[in-house]
């Protein structure tokens, strides 16, 4: 049975000042020692092949986490943070000209590959999700850790549950309400002879000692 361990990457400095993060946003102190925690958790799991996103604080969780296994680190942009306009990065999630851009979302849900400014599409991130997921079926290791960000992960949960056809409602930055902890585990299973993955896990993160 092949196992996909998706892992969001620690808190960012972006994370922690609540703005849009450009794509070189280091990990926070508290997104460093989240990550060397993780390092603790995944030593009994016999990890074949780590992949990453091409962000600068998923390579930094990556790098951590893996001086366990000492694998070479595939980083792949299907897997990065859903690209923002231009004009938001370095500005406050709860701004003004933020609010501005999720209604117009919101007022546009029927068409998954329209654009605000020059952010990358709703329909753009469930298409590269969607390959992602379909190149891990492929590959011959059983047993894979992906460091990753939070709203690719909601996508890859909405097509294990709904199919890649579905597009769910873009509620602000979100597919649908629901919140991934700052290196939080989803695991999904593919079963020998099945064709589709299956979730076993969402957003675990026990090793936190967080409620």
């Amino acid at each position: 049975m092949k196992t996909l361990y998706l892992i969001r990457h620690g808190e960012s400095e972006g994370n922690a000042q609540r703005i849009y993060q450009t794509p070189d946003a280091p990990l926070s102190p508290k997104g460093k020692e989240q990550a060397r925690i993780l390092k603790e958790r995944f030593k009994h799991i016999p990890i074949e092949a780590l992949y990453c996103s091409t962000l600068k604080r998923a390579q930094e969780t990556a790098e951590i986490i893996n001086q366990v296994f000492n694998l070479p680190i595939q980083a792949t942009p299907l897997v990065n943070e859903w690209g923002k306009p231009t004009s938001l990065l370095g500005k406050e999630v709860e701004g003004e000209e933020a609010k501005e851009f999720h209604t117009a979302l919101r007022s546009r849900s029927r068409d998954p590959y329209w654009k605000w400014q020059d952010e990358e599409s709703i329909g753009e991130v469930r298409d590269r999700t969607d390959k992602f997921l379909k190149e891990m079926k492929r590959i011959s290791q059983q047993n894979i850790l992906v460091v990753m960000h939070s709203l690719p992960m909601k996508m890859m949960l909405s097509i294990v549950l709904y199919g890649p056809e579905h597009i769910p409602f873009v509620q602000g930055s979100s597919p649908f309400p629901v919140y991934i902890s700052n290196t939080g585990i989803t695991v999904f299973q593919l079963p020998e002879g099945k064709d589709h993955w299956e979730l076993v896990t969402f957003n675990d993160h026990a090793h936190l000692g967080e409620a």
